[in-house]
């Protein structure tokens, strides 16, 4: 991902690009992997300042995208999430 910004008016901004929402741990991952990552992701975007770019693969049905729908408990009415 490339993002510029150039504006004098504009605040600083950080992006941060969290792990996949991986559910089975693998090779020396620890077994609760999963809890660990959504813990992680939940510390980001909980912050009501965030924008939340929930991002799924193309060949992942959406109905089943753990992304979007931690995306839409955090923000129901879509405010943050682009």
């Amino acid at each position: 991902i490339h993002l510029k910004i150039y504006s004098p008016h504009v605040l600083a901004l950080t992006m941060v690009d969290l792990p996949g929402m991986a559910k089975v741990a693998v090779g020396d991952q620890p077994v609760d992997i999963e809890e660990q990552i959504r813990d992680m992701s939940l510390k980001y975007v909980s912050n009501p300042n965030a924008i939340i770019l929930a991002v799924t693969g193309a060949n992942t049905d959406l109905a089943n995208s753990d992304a979007i729908k931690l995306s839409q408990e955090l923000d129901p009415f879509g405010e943050r999430t682009p």
